[in-house]
């Protein structure tokens, strides 16, 4: 019999087999609280038995192998769920902030709005007082820094937001060439050792594409060498063996040009992948640019621009205490646009109703025979009237474009007609008497009339008309409007009331519903609108002139006042304050889902970690079992080895006599 059958050898192999169990339950002892270390074990199988004339005898035992409790399904587990829970907390911390700011009273713009509003109606209650019109022009200045301040401060978030996926993508490569390394070491590993698994290198591996997933959701595959291959997006390799593809950023389309992130393929060879990315910080970023951060800002400027556009046009049918017809009350911007990389062309972009304009930003493209237009956030393919020239440019949404005839295809620009509009509105009136509380029509029945004829005060539609922008200051031409019966009148210039200018005889007065004297069926259309209701008698007169002295008159800062309050944005279907308040609502509702989605994926997170930590965990009280035993089993073969010495000796002994 050779030594390995002999009980010497027999205990040799277990004193051996049992240290190496003794060395690694104290090296899972020792790691209990290393992050990532998953608990080990010996494997130990019997040797081949050795055939005697009486049959086979055992030879004893050996270590195959040092394995780690892992299972590959619940660290998957792990992995996606960090992902997806670091992706809704970041959605949840950036949208709450946004949601603090502009749901306060103090901070937000709601009760800026009020304030102004009250301050116009305060104005429409005593149009002549100068404290009124002071307090409006405060309340207005008000408003607009208001916007300044909560338009700068998103765009402070938007900076952060570039920051971050710039800290993080930093980070990303720091990883993944800490993993490339791993590789290399493992795939060198597994070669010395013939193919045993380097456990402790498997863990640090493991452990750093966790972290990785904190940033990004990534995928792996397994390598036949050991290496691992990690993916993200779509498929896009960042480790590949020992070799790294570094991502990096760089500013897109835009006039708050967003980061984008890129594969760098070559030293100026990149590959775009922001759309391709989810899960993880990057694409709690991400999202919280996409859905909270950009519709917000552009929502605000909709509503700065909405402001400016129709307060102005209600100020300038206005006239101040200088009987001079209202000026532009508030500045505001044209639409913004930029060109994708590459394109030499230009655009010229203008509003051209305001009151259909959305908070949405559109990508314009030519493919050499046609142009076609979608909105950037959803996709949307629109449908634009009109041709693009100058002339009849494309007319989409509120906005008008015209293309450049140079186009060529391939050209794709990106529009952005609201981004701007809250930090650039600008306060134009500072003078108290310069604001336009009255109205520049003064209509008058004459106190000789002996019917119950009544004209209305009038409402001006269209103040670049000629009546009023031929002579400023005046109405051109003043007139007279005489009865020669119950049913019929007449038109007159009044410019010389000695001696006054037929312009046209209406006929077909109704006294029970009263007639809209223009636009007359001879195409009489001076910019504004007036009624007369009631009986007038034959030779009753009414005169409409220009309102040099408004003084006392409110009548266009109560037409002020509805423009605050009435639904003039969305197609008639909004307020500005509607408008704030979607931002708020939508904000809000957001923030809450991220919130709810964020708990929900933590709880998941937590219940994959237990599982990895039932497998994969070191539990001191198992091990401190496991030591006493191996300690006995160590003994034992101890005394094995002692038990063939005293047979050897006594054998030895035998011999000499």
């Amino acid at each position: 019999m050779t030594i390995n059958g002999s009980l010497l050898g027999i205990g040799t192999s277990a004193l051996q087999a049992f240290q190496r169990a003794l060395n690694t339950t104290g090296h899972n002892i020792a790691n209990a609280n290393t992050p990532g270390y998953s608990r080990q074990r010996v494997d130990l199988v019997s040797n081949t038995p050795q055939y005697t004339g009486y049959g086979y005898i055992g030879t004893g035992v050996r270590t195959e192998s040092v394995q780690r409790f892992y299972d590959a399904f619940v660290d998957s587990q792990v992995r996606n769920y960090t992902a997806s829970t670091a992706e809704f907390q970041t959605l949840h911390t950036y949208s709450t902030q946004i949601d603090n700011v502009l749901a306060d009273p103090d901070a937000g713009l709601s009760t800026a709005m009020a304030r102004f509003y009250s301050a116009v109606q305060d104005l429409s209650n005593d149009p002549s007082s100068t404290a009124a019109r002071q307090a409006m022009i405060s309340e207005g200045q008000g408003l607009v820094e208001r916007f300044h301040s909560l338009g700068g401060w998103l765009d402070d978030m938007d900076a952060q937001v570039n920051n971050d996926l710039k800290a993080s993508v930093t980070d990303i490569n720091r990883i993944t060439s800490s993993i490339a390394e791993l590789n290399n070491k493992i795939v060198l590993a597994y070669g010395v050792a013939d193919q045993q698994p380097p456990n402790d290198l498997l863990d640090q591996r493991d452990s750093l594409v966790r972290e990785l997933a904190g940033h990004v959701s990534v995928t792996t595959m397994t390598q036949d060498d050991g290496s691992l291959n990690v993916m993200i997006g779509t498929g896009q390799a960042l480790v590949v063996g020992d070799h790294t593809t570094r991502l990096t950023t760089y500013q897109g389309a835009g006039i708050k040009a967003p980061l984008k992130i890129a594969l760098q393929t070559g030293a100026n060879d990149l590959v775009p992948i922001t759309d391709q990315l989810s899960g993880g910080k990057i694409g709690g970023l991400l999202n919280f640019r996409e859905r909270v951060l950009q519709p917000a800002a552009n929502e605000l400027g909709r509503v700065a621009i909405g402001m400016g556009e129709f307060f102005d046009a209600q100020h300038q049918r206005g006239v101040d205490l200088n009987g001079e017809l209202g000026q532009a009350f508030f500045s505001f911007p044209d639409p913004q646009w930029d060109t994708y990389p590459g394109v030499t062309s230009s655009l010229s972009v203008a509003w051209d109703d305001v009151g259909q304009v959305t908070g949405a930003d559109y990508k314009l493209q030519y493919d050499g025979s046609a142009w076609s237009i979608s909105r950037t956030d959803t996709g949307e393919s629109l449908t634009m009237t009109g041709s693009g020239s100058a002339a009849d440019p494309f007319v989409v949404d509120g906005v008008r474009i015209t293309v450049d005839p140079a186009a060529v295809a391939g050209d794709t620009f990106v529009i952005q007609p609201t981004r701007n509009g809250a930090q650039s509105l600008q306060m134009l009136v500072n003078d108290p008497a310069r604001i336009a509380a009255a109205s520049p029509l003064l209509s008058r029945a004459e106190s000789t009339n002996t019917g119950s004829g009544v004209i209305s005060g009038g409402n001006v539609t269209d103040i670049s008309n000629p009546a009023f922008q031929t002579t400023p200051g005046s109405l051109t031409p003043p007139l007279m409007i005489r009865f020669t019966s119950a049913t019929t009148y007449e038109i007159y210039d009044n410019s010389t009331p000695a001696s006054p200018a037929l312009l046209e005889t209406v006929s077909g007065y109704d006294p029970a519903t009263g007639s809209d004297l223009f636009p007359t069926p001879g195409g009489l259309d001076y910019g504004y609108e007036m009624r007369i209701t009631g009986h007038p008698a034959a030779g009753d007169e009414f005169t409409v002139s220009y309102n040099s002295n408004g003084d006392g008159d409110n009548r266009n800062a109560l037409a002020l006042g509805e423009v605050l309050t009435g639904k003039i944005m969305g197609n008639g279907t909004q307020s500005f304050a509607d408008v704030y308040r979607g931002i708020v609502s939508e904000v809000g509702t957001t923030t809450r889902q991220a919130e709810l989605a964020s708990n929900a994926h933590q709880q998941l997170l937590e219940r994959a970690q237990n599982a990895n930590d039932a497998i994969s965990g070191v539990n001191l009280d198992e091990e401190a079992a496991n030591l006493v035993k191996y300690q006995q089993s160590y003994q034992a073969a101890a005394q094995m080895i002692a038990v063939a010495n005293e047979l050897f000796d006594s054998l030895l002994g035998a011999v000499r006599r």
